[in-house]
């Protein structure tokens, strides 16, 4: 069950994404790819939020929240369970990569999309969410955004009656590795085999345990 969106006394106010919010998003899924999926998109700021535009129009957008603030989208995050999977790579926004890019940025561009669609966990158990596509705009950091979606899908999950949230983030990325500890959320290990990981961004497995609170 969906809970209502609510402002705290940062000014910070959480709601289901909307159709009007895809350029927003799209800013943010580029902002996205850059820390956790370094170098899979190619080309100019330009052509990759295209690209992002396409990927975000082209998939539902169920399970995703933004955080607002004066107006603004200043974060997003998405809910995931097995009766609801994370949405896959529409083919289409991968055919129109060198109409947007150009033949070359689009050829490593598809290089670094199949990378991203190989470092995908499975999806989560039967009792558990998953959290993914979290995302805090450049500009807005330090005012508690991202803790405010953790929150929000956090409450989503133990609303649906899960009982363990578990996310994936990008071994590289230690300052998300530390924001994702600071929060209680523990490391299980790699995401996928040596060998698997060899052509996949290495990431690992993070998990929380939560009270499911199917009665909100």
């Amino acid at each position: 069950m969906t809970t209502r969106p609510s402002p705290d006394r940062s000014g910070l106010r959480v709601r289901p994404a909307t159709s009007s919010d895809i350029e927003a998003l799209s800013r943010l899924l580029v902002q996205l790819y850059a820390f956790e999926l370094p170098g899979m998109l190619r080309g100019d700021a330009a052509a990759q939020t295209e690209i992002a535009r396409r990927l975000i129009t082209a998939t539902p957008l169920g399970g995703r929240s933004v955080v607002v603030r004066d107006g603004a989208v200043v974060a997003t995050g998405s809910l995931a369970t097995r009766a609801e999977p994370r949405p896959s790579t529409p083919p289409g926004a991968l055919l129109a990569l060198p109409s947007v890019m150009g033949t070359s940025d689009a050829l490593k561009s598809f290089i670094g999309v199949v990378r991203g669609v190989l470092t995908i966990a499975a999806p989560p158990a039967a009792d558990e969410a998953q959290i993914h596509s979290v995302v805090v705009d450049d500009q807005a950091r330090g005012l508690g955004a991202g803790s405010r979606i953790m929150q929000h899908l956090e409450r989503e999950a133990a609303a649906s009656g899960k009982r363990r949230v578990v996310l994936q983030v990008v071994a590289s990325n230690t300052g998300a590795r530390a924001f994702y500890g600071a929060l209680g959320y523990e490391e299980a290990g790699p995401a996928h085999g040596r060998l698997r990981s060899a052509v996949a961004f290495p990431s690992v497995l993070m998990h929380k345990d939560i009270e499911p609170r199917t009665n909100i």
